[in-house]
């Protein structure tokens, strides 16, 4: 087998160990229940926010020691935190430990560009899109896997969701031992960039050059060059309108959708609540969690590789595209937000997760084929630090004290991100059509 394709098994092996997490379609659950039996207001307002500012706040710090340390040192401490996180849940019962334990789950979430960026540091260029398409599935089978195991277990035991911890943190600690297997990355895309020769010794033509100072200089001179690559790669990116325009999509519908992400299973409680019915809580359809991360995952996964085959004039129809999609998705939250019937409420969500993860494909598609191979890495972790921004500022806005707000209006809210979201590409379809029969209206010299 070539080395490549060692590589891309060991990480894909990685990937689904890594996203074997069965606790997580239950995680609010078992905290609104026993041992634990934390109120869905405390859930959502004083564990949930601090993931996520914790995610956004170490992200960029994340991203650039991913680079400076060579991937796997990162990818191995992130692993470490999500095994104190599945630990705490297990032993812990206050709210400060869950907070703490928040706290692990969004370094956890920061360090995961480092498996996503160590693929394309560790092998040629020549052989991303297969690897790239390898990690995506091994994303999709750890997540299928997962909702699998924890609905088959909820079936036999429809109360008992504190076990499932069990099973996540074994998973975790299998992830975090086959992580050590992985291969070491000598050269990675910036800090740790091949240096010519000749470059090395730049400094050594003056002889009063000591070579404490000589290598001092040289290492000044690689931080800085590191440093430029930076400045330069993203430039190229956010210089290109074509290219900015499918980053700001991606930034703001990703925001969005980790939030509904974090806080979809709130609402599921909240409308259970609703109707008031213990028969109706512990009936089993309406312990489908599992099923329903199942099922979004396999139609996801449908859903991208479609729209991965498709041919579109993107550069065309691409903000047509965008509107569209944005305004579906506000359409299918606003509907969530009202809809009393649990059911119901799982197919939106399915619908919503499938739509959205078809457009994502296309979106990260249009962003790679129009900046520099190398930047990747960094493209994409800038776009998911904008997204942290977005859903802290999401966040903070339906957590505030000064708004007595409950989970069904955060979801009008966040019907209302998407909807301004759709409107601004539609502006933006308005005005490309506007300008383009206006540049056909005016004769050229031919026509005089």
């Amino acid at each position: 087998m070539e080395t490549w394709k060692k590589i891309s098994v060991l990480l894909c092996v990685f990937g689904v160990l890594k996203e074997f997490r069965p606790a997580e379609p239950y995680i609010t659950k078992m905290l609104n229940n026993p041992p634990l039996n934390f109120t869905l207001e405390q859930i959502s307002e004083d564990l949930y926010p601090v993931s996520i500012y914790t995610a956004m706040i170490s992200l960029v710090l994340v991203f650039l020691l991913t680079d400076l340390l060579r991937y796997k040192p990162i990818i191995i401490s992130g692993n470490i935190c999500a095994i104190m996180v599945y630990f705490l849940l297990i032993v812990g019962r206050s709210i400060f430990l869950m907070q703490v334990l928040e706290v692990f789950y969004g370094l956890f979430m920061a360090a995961e560009v480092a498996y996503y960026t160590y693929i394309y540091a560790k092998v040629d260029k020549c052989h991303y899109q297969e690897v790239s398409g390898h990690t995506r599935s091994a994303y999709l089978v750890g997540r299928t896997v997962s909702g699998v195991v924890s609905q088959l277990y909820i079936f036999l035991r429809p109360t008992d969701y504190f076990t499932l911890n069990y099973f996540t943190l074994a998973g975790m600690i299998l992830a975090t031992i086959w992580a050590f297997f992985l291969p070491s990355v000598e050269h990675s895309v910036y800090f740790n960039r091949d240096v010519p020769a000749s470059s090395s010794t730049d400094y050594l033509e003056d002889e009063s050059n000591t070579p404490c100072t000589t290598v001092l200089n040289v290492k000044k001179s690689t931080f800085r060059k590191s440093i430029s690559f930076l400045k330069n790669d993203f430039y190229y990116a956010v210089s290109n309108l074509y290219t900015l325009k499918w980053m700001f999509w991606l930034s703001l519908a990703t925001g969005g959708y980790y939030q509904v992400l974090s806080y979809v299973q709130v609402l599921w409680e909240q409308i259970l609540n609703d109707n008031n019915s213990t028969i109706v809580k512990s009936d089993t359809l309406n312990n489908f969690n599992g099923g329903v991360e199942t099922l979004y995952t396999l139609l996801s996964a449908g859903s991208a590789y479609g729209c991965g085959i498709v041919t579109v004039k993107w550069s065309r129809y691409g903000e047509v595209a965008l509107f569209l999609c944005s305004t579906v998705i506000a359409a299918l939250l606003y509907i969530m937000s009202q809809t009393t019937e649990i059911l119901f409420a799982f197919g939106l969500y399915i619908l919503y997760a499938v739509i959205y993860n078809g457009m994502i494909t296309i979106v990260n598609s249009e962003i790679a084929q129009n900046v520099n191979p190398d930047s990747h890495g960094l493209i994409f972790g800038f776009t998911t630090f904008l997204a942290l921004v977005f859903q802290s500022i999401l966040t903070i806005v339906v957590s505030s004290e000064l708004l007595t707000i409950n989970e069904r209006m955060k979801f009008v809210i966040y019907s209302c991100y998407f909807a301004f979201l759709g409107l601004v590409f539609l502006i933006i379809t308005v005005v490309k059509v506007l300008r383009s029969r206006l540049c056909s209206a005016v004769p050229t010299d031919s026509d005089i």
